[in-house]
């Protein structure tokens, strides 16, 4: 008997096993299957020819449905499904395939830019803990919206502008910017071309977690879930960040919108008013969607980052319950079935980093490829839309590096 690599570490299972400069190809039992990773090897199909699972797919995309398909399977008689297991790369592979990312100079937000706005945002926090908001942090913050509104509006291809946390004390701050970003982004998809809308929408983004500057330090960096009480506390942040934008002469409905209402839930049962459907307004549901995304993707103390896959797809799972179903779809459509980040490798064989969603069409992304380069030392990208005779044949797996190495020392 050998150790099954499409088992967790903790379980070994009767399998057959064969190596090979690919990886292995593993003969799983059905019993295993939800509990294992890798691409089906051969169509399964019913004793009719009908395709229950066809091979070359991921099987982590059938999660939500693998008890059904599990017992398809089962029905038909058969008792085993062969998965490729693909060599995992080295973490020296996904960083030298990030570092040529990084180089490229493509069109996103600068570095730069970035450290200024996560500064600012910290800058405004720790001004609200030691004495109160003011009219000054609000404008500054206003102007740096309208300068991500205009980086948004030139491309809206920010998958990878987003800011890697240090340490604890930093996650507010650079959350504030992602989630800013990543709701000016889906925002921009729906309400193309609508600037101005889009600048309330990134400010709110901005803002939206202020409330939390008065929330006690040892409940907001708590390394771990909260207890009922704390979660009572923290559940105030949107009515202490809605009545500090007011203060200070907020009353844009859409800024007002994100701050307080980024926490409500499709089915009612968010907070802090409970509202449903569509009675939560446009923009905060736009932002619970980036709000969660963010907040599964980060790596924090407690709590390993998750890939933006399967981020998706518990969004995905829990639209038209927690999420407007327009707005999670519209993040699936936006960063593809292989979003940014994810590790892919081709029907010719080669290995790339997919760097920008497929749009409309999920399954054909662009893509950097591995161990490529142009005489000039540039990296080489694929666009699989206008390369119809290559697709992606395996997922093997996500780099937790989705940020531009900012540091904000």
């Amino acid at each position: 008997m050998r150790r099954d690599l499409a088992a967790p570490e903790t379980e070994s299972i009767e399998a057959e096993v064969r190596y090979g400069d690919e990886g292995a190809l593993i003969k799983v039992p059905l019993d295993m299957l939800s509990k294992s990773r890798g691409v089906v090897a051969h169509d399964i199909k019913t004793t009719k020819g009908t395709v229950i699972l066809p091979a070359g797919v991921d099987i982590s995309l059938f999660e939500s449905s693998m008890d059904i398909i599990v017992n398809k399977i089962r029905n038909e008689g058969i008792s085993h499904v062969y998965l490729n297991v693909p060599q995992q790369l080295s973490e020296n592979d996904i960083n030298e395939i990030i570092d040529k990312v990084y180089a490229d100079g493509a069109e996103i937000i600068s570095k730069e830019k970035a450290i200024n706005v996560i500064k600012g945002v910290g800058s405004m926090f720790n001004t609200i803990r030691e004495e109160d908001i003011s009219s000054e942090i609000v404008n500054h913050i206003s102007n740096m919206s309208a300068d991500l509104t205009k980086d948004l509006v030139r491309n809206p291809q920010v998958a990878f502008s987003i800011g890697k946390v240090q340490d604890a004390d930093e996650y507010t701050f650079v959350h504030s910017f992602n989630v800013a970003v990543l709701t000016g982004y889906l925002t921009n998809r729906i309400h193309p071309g609508e600037k101005e809308y889009l600048q309330r929408v990134i400010m709110g983004g901005l803002l939206h977690d202020m409330g939390k500057a008065k929330i006690p330090l040892d409940i907001l960096h708590k390394p771990g879930p909260l207890s009922k009480e704390e979660f009572d506390v923290m559940k105030k942040h949107p009515n202490y960040g809605m009545a500090m934008a007011l203060k200070t002469g907020i009353h844009d409905p859409v800024i007002i919108a994100v701050i307080g209402g980024h926490h409500e839930k499709w089915s009612g049962k968010g907070y802090p008013k409970g509202n449903r459907g569509l009675d939560i307004p446009e923009p905060a549901r736009i932002a619970a969607v980036a709000d969660v995304f963010d907040a599964l993707t980060a790596k924090r103390v407690y709590k390993n980052s998750m890939s933006s896959r399967n981020a998706i797809t518990m969004i995905l799972k829990d639209s038209g319950v927690h999420f407007d179903a327009k707005v999670a779809r519209e993040l699936l459509v936006s960063l593809g079935l292989y979003p940014p980040g994810s590790i892919v490798t081709l029907s010719d064989g080669r290995v790339g980093f997919v760097v920008s969603g497929g749009g409309k069409d999920l399954v054909r992304p662009i893509i950097l490829l591995k161990d490529e380069q142009k005489e000039n030392d540039a990296p080489v990208f694929i666009n699989l839309k206008n390369e119809r005779n290559v697709c992606i044949s395996q997922y093997i797996g996500h780099s937790e590096k989705r940020d531009l190495g900012y540091k904000l020392e």
